[in-house]
């Protein structure tokens, strides 16, 4: 898609004018159904749609206000509204005649869900300028006529996307919504609702800029904004409420988002206004370049003069404090005056009283009495006239009001001696400027410590008009320095919004500050239920979640969803495998997360976590597939199969569904193998379905099972998956089994005879210390036959055991001649002799084996030695003879 389409013509095509039977016999498929009529695409017209409206049911009025309104909405002409071209009324229908798209912007929405792959920036500034002129055109002809209609039903459903998919068309402007919306459907689409409207049900342009702007958020976000979580909206909508945009991560348009999200409809940005702001974007690179030119320069002069009047404040504020302190000089001089006067009037009437003086000595005095008096109105005169002066200079404010400024002042530009001057000629503290900010707030927001510990004890706990305290915005704007001083004293505390100061910087992926705060404010949840780890896993902070994993791991929300789950359903995979560990580990038996959801049937935590665990095994080697069958979750085995299971027979499926009339149909696909080199013997076999597997591998008539034949050819898969149904069984007859016949023998013992080490390994278990009819064990087997690592296997077990002769493996490992099997044998069973007296050092002599003579010669040289030289002699074996003569 281009960023920038040219908009398409809005003249109308060669329409022709058809009357309500033409309509009906053209009628053809269904292209959607919505809360105001059904569209049917017209046939033999295929750029033309047809839309039908139901009458009956409504009031007059209500069918008289529709009529009203479509005649309106017919004059209407611009490329961005969908364009009437004829209505047609008939027994209780409005049809419609309309341009056609069969795609809307929310199917573009949801296929870009489904591919998480995020809409440019580019193309989402496309959509919303289109949307924004054909919206801003709709409200310029509202204005224009009392008959106009006022607002439109703004959602993805009902914006259109051309057939190239360049250009978006508003199709349904909700002009009879009241005559035709139930209350069901009106809170199907309340995410897209004004607040003032879900308030006092009021509407208004600024109504439909909301819903512009939660569209705006869901093509930046691909989520819709959850405002109200599960609360009213007169719980959320109060005094102070702001949004969080942290999931939008372009700064223009999060700038355009807060504008619109304002509870005030008046203060929101007109449709036009926005037009024009979202027109800064078609404009070409050349002229951006003269632009910013111009605008550089601009700010430069403005840079100039904003220096020139600091410099003049300044020269003020230092005039003022001057003239401040004349006037108390001169406030004390009227004093001393009048102090003087009162002196010089006592003196008079004491001469007065004392002396008789004449008249004309008199006169003089007073005359001096009346300049002092002069001389005191001129001065007051003089201090009217600075007071005066001094109200010029300091405007309407107070005295505590200019000296609060200067406080906030100089909190915001880090001066930390002006703060400590301030506080100490007695500034009040706790004041707040017009958002309720208090000067704790401005330097915590700003990240400046030493401000922050003058005030901190002073003005601590106090909120802003949003609920916001110091450590909130210390924590919002990612300043640790500022969160640890201030966490002692402000933690636990919510905003008007429900949120703590950890919540936000989880939200924001304040990492460090999250675990300075998460000591104080672990476990805490917000107004969804949802934790300060929840917030970070569905924000993808991967940092922040690190520091919060360990705190706040299995806590749930209502839903009982944990951090897991909002990390999966956002599409967060590293952080979803770095809480897994902690919020869903895999157990001792291996059985993961996602087998865990396919055992309980939860269809769409499996959904979410294939992406991670898929083809995974239990130690039983059972996938979340068999899992899933093994408990009858259809649904959950189909979205597994594709991942675990597509290679599979529909044998395999049979066998581990435990359907045994299918696996009769598809019993000539036993032997062949999935992507796993497993059969379907294998999977029946873990699956615990022993019909199904006797149907595959039957025992014969010699007593003869699958895991038997296994052993014997080392298939270690199929004897591991059969063992627990198999395992500890006899033969039941003679099998004769590589030159050796095994009466009533076990798998183990076939292991043994074949030399199988890891299939002996798994058997040893189950079967360790078993024996045959004639009491042989597989330890006996093994050391006949010489497979010293069986032997050393199995000695553990079956090491001292002896036959129905009495005859151990030792002897018998002697008499077969296998010297590394004798000297496995020897420190257990050396010693050992039958009922007639006879020992293993007898067998090697016999059968003429020196090297295992010398072998046990120390061990049983001295049991039945006479006979031990007799049959040494009998063989004349002069060596033998020696190291038995020797001894």
């Amino acid at each position: 898609m281009r960023p920038d389409p040219p908009e398409p013509a809005a003249e109308a095509p060669n329409v022709p004018e058809f009357t309500s039977r033409e309509l009906h016999e053209r009628l053809d498929g269904v292209l959607g159904k919505g809360v105001t009529g059904t569209v049917y695409s017209l046939r033999g017209y295929p750029n033309l749609a047809v839309k039908e409206i139901q009458l009956s049911g409504l009031g007059r009025i209500s069918v008289d206000a529709i009529r009203l309104e479509l005649a309106t909405i017919s004059n209407l002409s611009h490329p961005g509204i969908l364009r009437y071209y004829q209505i047609v009324e008939d027994e209780g229908l409005i049809y419609i005649v309309t341009d056609r798209h069969d795609k809307t912007l929310e199917r573009f929405l949801t296929e870009h869900r489904r591919r998480k792959s995020p809409v440019s920036v580019a193309v989402t500034l496309s959509i919303v300028r289109q949307v924004t002129a054909a919206l801003a055109y709709f409200h310029g002809v509202s204005d224009a006529g009392a008959e106009r209609p006022v607002r439109c039903d703004l959602r993805p459903a009902n914006i259109l996307v051309s057939g190239d998919g360049e250009h978006f068309i508003i199709a349904d402007l909700g002009l009879y919504r009241d005559a035709l919306w139930s209350e069901s459907t009106f809170a199907g689409t309340a995410g897209y609702v004004a607040p003032e409207t879900l308030l006092r049900n009021e509407a208004s342009p600024a109504s439909d800029v909301w819903g512009l702007g939660v569209i705006l958020y869901e093509l930046a976000t691909l989520r819709r904004p959850d405002f109200l979580g599960d609360r009213e909206p007169a719980e959320v909508f109060v005094d102070g409420w702001r949004p969080y945009l942290s999931a939008v991560a372009d700064d223009f348009i999060k700038s355009i988002l807060e504008k619109i999200f304002v509870l005030d409809p008046a203060e929101r940005p007109t449709a036009r206004e926005l037009s024009e702001m979202l027109a800064i974007f078609d404009i070409p690179i050349s002229e951006l370049g003269h632009r910013y030119m111009a605008l550089e320069g601009r700010c430069s002069s403005l840079e100039t003069a904003l220096n020139s009047a600091n410099a003049r404040i300044a020269l003020l504020e230092e005039e003022i404090k001057a003239k401040a302190d004349r006037i108390a000089i001169l406030e004390t001089v009227p004093e001393e005056r009048s102090t003087k006067i009162a002196s010089l009037e006592e003196a008079l009437e004491t001469r007065t009283a004392m002396v008789d003086v004449p008249e004309q000595e008199l006169i003089p005095k007073s005359a001096r009495l009346s300049a002092l008096e002069d001389q005191c109105k001129e001065h007051l005169a003089m201090i009217k006239a600075l007071e005066n002066k001094f109200a010029q200079f300091g405007g309407e404010l107070s005295e505590a009001e200019f000296s609060f400024l200067r406080l906030i002042h100089a909190t915001r530009t880090n001066d930390t001696e002006t703060v400590r001057l301030l506080l100490e000629e007695r500034v009040h503290a706790g004041q707040r400027d017009e958002q309720g900010m208090t000067a704790l707030m401005h330097a915590a927001q700003q990240g400046h410590t030493g401000p922050v510990e003058l005030l901190v004890e002073k003005e601590k706990g106090i909120k802003d008009k949003s609920g916001w305290t110091a450590l909130m915005h210390a924590a919002y704007n990612n300043h640790p320095e500022v969160v640890e001083i201030l966490s002692p004293h402000e933690h636990g505390k919510r905003n008007n919004n429900n949120q703590t100061a950890l919540m936000m910087a989880a939200e924001r992926g304040h990492a460090e500050v999250a675990s300075l705060l998460v000591p104080y404010e672990k476990g805490l949840k917000n107004s969804r239920d949802r934790t300060a780890l929840m917030i970070a896993a569905e924000e993808g902070s991967f940092e922040a979640v690190r520091a919060l994993v360990e705190h706040e791991k299995g806590l749930k929300d209502k839903q009982n969803h944990t951090a897991l789950y909002y990390a999966l359903k956002n599409g967060h995979l590293e952080i979803a495998k770095t809480i897994m560990p902690h919020d869903d580990p895999t157990d001792k038996d291996g059985i993961t997360a996602l087998m865990r959801a396919a055992i309980r049937g939860d269809a769409e935590m499996v959904e979410l976590l294939i992406p991670i665990q898929k083809g995974q095994k239990d130690n039983n080697g059972h996938t979340a597939f068999m899992h899933a069958l093994k408990n009858k979750h259809a649904d959950i085995a189909a979205l597994l199969r594709e991942h675990e299971a597509s290679s599979w027979t529909p044998l395999m499926h049979a066998a581990a569904a435990g359907d045994i009339e299918a696996v009769k149909m598809h019993l000539s696909d036993k032997d062949k193998k999935n992507s796993d080199g497993e059969t379907a013997l294998i999977i029946a076999a873990r699956a615990g379905h022993k019909d199904i597997v006797e149907l595959l591998d039957p025992i014969d008539e010699d007593g003869v099972t699958a895991l038997m034949r296994a052993a014997e050819r080392n298939d270690l898969a199929t004897a591991r998956a059969l063992l627990p149904l198999q395992g500890g069984m006899n033969m039941t007859g003679r099998v004769k089994i590589a030159g050796w016949n095994i009466i009533n023998g076990t798998a183990l013992m076939v292991a043994a005879l074949k030399g199988h080490t890891e299939i002996a390994r798994l058997l040893v278990e189950k079967e360790g210390g078993m024996s045959d009819s004639n009491g042989w064990t597989a330890l006996m087997v093994a050391a006949k036959r010489g497979h010293p690592d069986c032997v050393k296997l199995l000695l553990e077990k079956e090491g001292g055991m002896s036959d129905s002769g009495r005859w151990t493996a030792l002897m018998r490992a002697a008499q077969e001649g296998h010297p590394d099997c004798v000297e496995l044998l020897l420190e257990k069973e050396g010693g050992m002799s039958t009922s007639g007296g006879w020992t293993a050092l007898m067998s090697a002599a016999q059968n003429g084996h020196t090297e295992i003579v010398g072998l046990l010669v120390e061990k049983e040289r001295d049991i039945n030695r006479s006979k031990l030289l007799n049959i040494a002699r009998e063989k004349g074996n002069k060596e033998i003879i020696a190291i038995l003569s020797e001894s």
